[in-house]
């Protein structure tokens, strides 16, 4: 029989209360530890609060807790990767589902993942990068617009604007250099020509040299219906999405993943964990890299893991330990899935904090149709279920069709009325 593994899952959202739902299930689950973990954990998985930590500076603190302690270590963020946990993991002979921090780069550095796409021939759009105000305001006005400008660094998804006037464009360029929005993030920017078509979410579960695509995801990232308002994490997904078809797949396997994997291992540093292929669809079903991240997105995950239906500790274990070809083919379900995003009133902005979600505690246990994940909530001392982010719950379900999914979730939200929280009202329309 197989060892049972203890396992260390780091981060604090939606996207990990997902994970752990998931590597719950497996039989070879010794123990789950959660850090800092959130308010849908039960309280005996969450490690209490400043044990751990991903500043250079905890590295030793961080290495003599989880030595001897656990079996593996997933990540579930970007900040810890791309400091280098997995590289901390790795010295200790601990396996890590989450690439090292040289490979984190493909996130945490846009001109860092456009350079690479190059030496790999990835098809994306036209950039270039700069690292002062006024020459890239002089490129944007020879360009003109649209066109799209992203901070270089991480910016927790609010780096990117799609600028539509020479205006905005302007704003975006001021706000990055000269008012320093984004800290070190913005040290450069990189400016691309905005691409036509629609977007759409992959995931490749990598061990350094093989790759595992789940199914698709379309995301909503704007803020209000019809696609209106500013750029928020994310307030819906489902999946699949129809977009990717099978020629679309096929391009993102080999002339995208498989040559990309190709690069890191070149260099001597095998890419193992997530990446996350966000793409662009034209009408003919040519695709386009918008970005690359080095985890699972999020609200997608929500949906996608609720479609895998083999042992999803088992996968990112063998992933972990270069081993995926040890592993027959993952079986994914022929189901749909899909989240609503309920979200504090005033995000992505200021926004609401210490709602009462009292409600939404009870509601796990009466509805089987769908499944409650927590972001943004904490306990109060007195254990009552409180927000405290701007994205507080996902509601997921899986039926059939993508149809029953979506009205199941809607469902369920219309029935209960939370003060000073709002969701988006068009989840899915477009593939229906």
């Amino acid at each position: 029989m197989k060892k049972k593994w203890n396992v260390l899952l780091l981060g604090s959202g939606g996207r990990e209360h997902a994970i752990a739902h998931s590597i719950l299930k497996s039989p070879l689950l010794d123990s789950l530890k959660v850090y800092p973990g959130n308010g849908g954990f039960d309280s005996e998985l969450v490690i209490p609060p400043g044990i751990l930590g991903w500043k250079p500076t905890d590295k030793k603190n961080f290495q003599d807790y989880i030595k001897g302690k656990f079996d593996l270590v997933i990540v579930g963020p970007e900040d810890p990767l791309v400091a280098g946990v997995a590289d901390w993991c790795k010295e200790i002979h601990i396996p890590c589902f989450g690439p090292s921090a040289y490979c984190a780069q493909i996130e945490g550095s846009k001109d860092f993942a456009k350079k690479l796409m190059k030496q790999a021939n990835v098809p994306t759009a036209k950039h270039e990068t700069f690292s002062d105000f006024d020459s890239s305001w002089s490129y944007v006005q020879k360009q003109g617009v649209p066109i799209v400008i992203k901070a270089d660094g991480l910016a927790a998804g609010k780096g990117v604007t799609v600028c539509t006037e020479l205006q905005q464009a302007e704003l975006a360029l001021k706000e990055i250099f000269l008012d320093q929005k984004f800290g070190s993030s913005g040290e450069k920017v990189v400016i691309e020509d905005f691409l036509e078509g629609e977007e759409a979410s992959v995931f490749a579960i990598c061990d350094g040299e093989d790759f595992i695509l789940l199914p698709t995801a379309q995301d909503h990232k704007r803020a209000y219906d019809g696609d209106k308002g500013p750029n928020t994490g994310g307030m819906g997904a489902y999946c699949p999405a129809p977009i990717a078809n099978k020629l679309v797949m096929d391009q993102v396997s080999q002339d995208i993943v498989a040559p990309i994997l190709h690069i890191f291992r070149t260099i001597g540093q095998p890419y193992v964990g997530v990446l996350y292929v966000g793409l662009m669809i034209d009408k003919n079903s040519q695709v386009k890299v918008v970005e690359f991240n080095c985890r699972f997105g999020d609200p997608e995950t929500q949906a996608v893991l609720q479609l895998v239906e083999d042992d999803l500790l088992n996968i990112f274990y063998q992933a972990s330990n270069g081993k995926l070809k040890s592993l027959p083919e993952v079986k994914i379900s022929q189901d749909s899935a899909s989240i609503i995003v309920l979200a504090a009133e005033g995000y992505p902005g200021d926004y609401v904090k210490n709602i009462d979600l009292k409600d939404f505690d009870k509601a796990r246990s009466e509805n089987d149709d769908v499944i409650i994940f927590h972001a943004g909530t904490i306990r109060s001392a007195d254990g009552n279920l409180l927000s405290s982010g701007g994205r507080i719950l996902g509601i997921v379900n899986r039926s059939k069709t993508l149809a029953e999914s979506i009205d199941k979730n809607y469902s369920f939200l219309n029935n209960r009325s939370i003060p000073s929280t709002f969701y988006r009202k068009d989840i899915g329309r477009r593939a229906l």
